[in-house]
């Protein structure tokens, strides 16, 4: 793909008229952290085409998180993963400590935002890992 290294990147030809091409480019998955902006989608498509004499419509799709994996297993083995304890997601989260005693006991559901919460809090160890390693 040019000059990006992008993966779980979709770049599909929709229709070729001409001298014209509409393409719909879409981010699939989180390769590293990255999640990228309609913008940044749209250069990417520029970049392939851009030796070309074609014009380009582009239809960016950006990364769409799905949280019905998050439950209480995925957290929980998560905390593990990363030796992260109850009061770490206090003070890191700003979550009140019977609000969290709830939602971990199971007795507060788990709404999206929470959901979404969990996931890119993680999501930042995962990406640091390799800092944090060298720190110890």
């Amino acid at each position: 793909m040019g000059k990006h290294k992008a993966t779980g990147i979709q770049i599909e030809l929709l229709e070729l008229d001409g001298n014209t091409a509409r393409v719909k480019i879409c981010q699939k998955s989180i390769f590293n952290g990255y999640i990228l902006n309609q913008k940044q989608l749209v250069d990417i498509v520029k970049s392939v085409f851009e030796p070309t004499t074609l014009q380009t419509k582009v239809i960016p799709v950006v990364y769409s998180l799905q949280v019905n994996h998050i439950d209480l297993d995925w957290i929980t083995s998560k905390m593990q993963e990363f030796g992260i304890k109850r009061k770490d997601l206090i003070k890191q989260l700003a979550i009140d400590k019977s609000s969290l005693s709830l939602i971990l006991s199971g007795k507060r559901e788990l709404s999206k935002p929470i959901r979404a919460t969990f996931f890119y809090y993680f999501l930042t160890y995962e990406i640091n890992k390799e800092f944090r390693a060298s720190l110890i």
